[in-house]
C-alpha cells in the first residue's frame, strides 16, 4: 500500500488462505456448494405472513421476506437494508467454459437498481441504501386496493428492478416472489420464464402492470429481452436496438437460484459500446486518471480489505498513520520519507488531499469496517492465481459511509484494473460461446 507523502509500509498483508477458492473451481461444484436445487424449476414455497416492514436478519439468511410488506420501517430496519438484499453479480474477469450452453444473457438498462415490493394495497421501491425511490399504486399482485385481493396479507410481489428515469419505466430483471409465492430457490430459467409470462410482451402479458400507466397504475413494468448465451443471443444482447440505454450485459446461470449477496451465478460485463460508463467515473461523470477503489479497514491490524464474503487484504496502513488517526490528530505527517514498496508490490502512501485523516473524527473514528478511498498507484496490483494479493495504493480519504455497495469486491477491482490495460473483449466472449466446452 502506498500512503502519499510518504511513510514506510508496515508490511504487506498475507494473502488469504482460501481466497483462490472464491474465484476458481468447477462451476457445477460451486453451484452445488451454494445450495442450488436441481428440482427448483418445479418447486416454489409460500412465504410466511409478514406483520411489518422491519428487517429480520435470520429471515434474510433463509431467503424469506416476512418483512417485505410496504409500510413504516423502523430506523434500525432502514439501516439494515442494504445491497445484501439483492443478488450481486461478480464482474467478468474470466470467461466460463460453459458460457454458451449454461447461461442466459440480458442487456442491462441504465438506471437505479431497486427492490419493488407490492403488498397490502400499495407498492414501494427501495434503493440499495434502503431509501425510498417511489411509493405508488400498481397492478402488481397486492399493489393497490383495486387489484384482486389487494390488501390480503398473503398477496404480495417482490421484483428486482432497474428504474429507467428517461422512460419512467421499471425494468424487471428478476422475480423473487409473485402472488405470495417465493421464487428465491427456483432456478433462473424458471424465474425468467415466469417473469416474461407475467410482464413481457404487453399484448400477451398476464399482468396489467405491463400496460401503459393509469390512475391506479402509475408506472409501467417491462422485461428486458433474455437470450440464450449462444453466438446469436450474445450479439443481439450486445447491439440489437433496445428502447432503453444499455449499461452492460448481465449473465445468469440457468440453474442458479436467487443467491443473496455476491455470487458467481451472475456476472456483469461492460465495454464502451454497450455502456456509457465502462470505467468508474467521478461525480461529474469524468473518468479519473487513476483507478479508484474503496476498501474496508480492519482496525486491529490496519489491513484494508475488499467487500467479499471472504475479504481479501490488499495492504496495511503504516503504524504511524494509525497511531495518529487513533488520537484524532489532524497534523500532517512528516514529508520526504520514501515508501517501502517491496518486490511483491505492497505499499500505501498517505496523502492529506481529499480529507485525509481530518475526517476520522466525523466518521466515527478508527473502527472496523470504516470505508476508505484509494487510488491505484503506478505499480498497480500484484496478482497470484487470479487474485490480487497486494497493491500499490494511494490513500485519498474517508469514503461515503452510507455507500450502498460498501467496499469494492475483488472482481470489481480486477475488472476495472484489466479494463484499463487488457480488457476482455466481446470477440473473446464470442469465441468462447461459439466453442463447445
Amino acid at each position: 500500500l502506498a500512503l502519499g507523502g510518504g511513510e514506510s509500509v508496515e508490511g504487506r498483508a498475507a494473502p488469504p488462505q482460501s481466497g483462490a477458492d472464491v474465484m476458481e473451481g468447477d462451476a457445477d461444484e460451486d453451484r452445488a456448494a451454494r445450495g442450488v436445487n436441481p428440482d427448483a424449476t418445479t418447486a416454489a414455497a409460500v412465504l410466511p405472513r409478514h406483520p411489518d416492514f422491519d428487517i429480520v436478519e435470520d429471515q434474510k439468511r433463509m431467503h424469506r421476506r416476512s418483512n417485505s410488506a410496504p409500510g413504516k420501517w423502523s430506523r434500525e430496519g432502514v439501516a439494515a437494508f442494504s445491497e445484501g438484499q439483492f443478488m450481486l453479480p461478480e464482474w467478468m474477469v474470466d470467461v466460463p467454459t460453459d458460457l454458451g450452453s449454461a447461461w442466459f444473457v440480458t442487456p442491462r438498462p441504465s438506471g437505479q437498481r431497486c427492490l419493488v415490493v407490492a403488498s397490502k394495497g400499495g407498492t414501494v421501491s427501495r434503493l440499495k441504501t434502503g431509501r425510498v425511490l417511489h411509493r405508488f399504486p400498481s397492478a402488481l399482485p397486492g399493489g393497490s386496493s383495486n387489484t384482486r385481493h389487494g390488501k390480503a396479507e398473503d398477496t404480495f410481489c417482490i421484483l428486482d428492478c432497474v428504474f429507467h428515469s428517461e422512460q419512467s419505466v421499471y425494468y424487471a430483471m428478476d422475480c423473487l416472489a409473485w402472488n405470495g409465492v417465493s421464487l428465491y430457490d427456483c432456478a433462473a430459467e424458471m424465474r425468467l420464464s415466469w417473469l416474461h409470462a407475467k410482464l413481457g410482451d404487453p399484448s400477451a402479458a398476464e399482468c396489467e402492470a405491463a400496460n401503459e400507466p393509469g390512475a391506479q397504475h402509475r408506472y409501467r413494468f417491462a422485461v428486458p429481452p433474455t437470450q440464450m448465451c449462444d453466438a446469436d443471443g450474445l450479439l443481439a444482447a450486445y447491439q440489437a436496438p433496445q428502447p432503453f440505454t444499455r449499461d452492460g450485459l448481465l449473465f445468469l446461470a440457468k440453474d442458479g437460484n436467487y443467491e443473496l449477496g455476491v455470487t458467481p451465478l451472475a456476472m456483469l460485463w461492460k465495454d464502451g459500446v454497450c455502456s456509457q460508463y465502462p470505467l468508474d467515473t467521478n461525480s461529474d461523470g469524468s473518468t479519473p486518471e487513476r483507478q479508484k477503489v474503496v476498501l474496508a479497514l480492519r482496525a486491529d491490524t490496519g489491513d484494508v480489505v475488499t467487500g467479499d464474503p471472504q475479504p481479501v487484504s490488499l495492504a496495511r496502513l503504516p503504524a504511524q498513520f494509525l497511531a495518529s488517526a487513533r488520537k484524532g490528530a489532524t497534523d500532517s505527517m512528516d514529508d520526504g520519507v520514501d515508501v517501502d514498496a517491496d518486490a511483491e508490490g505492497g505499499g500505501v502512501a498517505v496523502q492529506e488531499a481529499g480529507g485525509g485523516r481530518n475526517g476520522w473524527r466525523g466518521s466515527g473514528g478508527l473502527r472496523d469496517g470504516l470505508l476508505l478511498r484509494f487510488a491505484v498507484g503506478d505499480t498497480g496490483l500484484t496478482i497470484q492465481d487470479g487474485l490480487p494479493i497486494a497493491a500499490d495504493l494511494l490513500y485519498e480519504g474517508i469514503a461515503n459511509q452510507r455507500r450502498g455497495s460498501g467496499a469494492d469486491s475483488v472482481t470489481k477491482i480486477l475488472f476495472q484494473y484489466y479494463a484499463r490495460r487488457e480488457p476482455i473483449t466481446i470477440e473473446e466472449i464470442g469465441a468462447a460461446v461459439s466453442s463447445k466446452p
